[in-house]
């Protein structure tokens, strides 16, 4: 459908109820969009803050999402693979910034590390990684 065709495009922020006449307009955060790499040691948490950073506009990755994918019955062995985490290395290649939630984690320190060598954001806190 082309943008001509549309009836109403008043403001690009707002959702327009289509099921009934009574549905209310939901409103989407007016951030700027960053693609953020959540890491840390409790996977409950950084789902958690994944759904915050996604409710207020941000595209929230974690690493875990996509380890089925190298853990399949059809991936590499380990041994084949050159690095020991390759979808961490991959994705913060791919990501604006990265939250790290909660306490000590060896591996999500060392995640931090890279992501500052790349010169990207790190956030510390939710409410820091949702304003940018």
């Amino acid at each position: 459908m082309s943008v001509a065709a549309r009836t109403v495009v008043e403001n690009p922020l707002i959702v327009q109820g289509t099921e009934s006449s009574e549905a209310a307009d939901v409103p989407i955060q007016a951030a700027e969009m960053r693609m953020i790499f959540v890491t840390g040691v409790n996977v409950r948490l950084m789902e958690w803050a994944a759904l915050s950073l996604f409710r207020a506009g941000h595209i929230p990755v974690l690493g875990q999402w996509f380890w089925p994918l190298v853990t399949s019955d059809t991936a590499p062995s380990d041994a084949q693979l050159p690095d020991p985490d390759p979808v961490a290395g991959r994705l913060i290649g791919r990501c604006d910034a990265v939250l790290r939630v909660d306490g000590p984690a060896p591996d999500a320190d060392g995640l931090v590390a890279a992501a500052r060598a790349r010169g990207l954001r790190v956030y510390t806190t939710l409410e820091d990684a949702i304003a940018g």
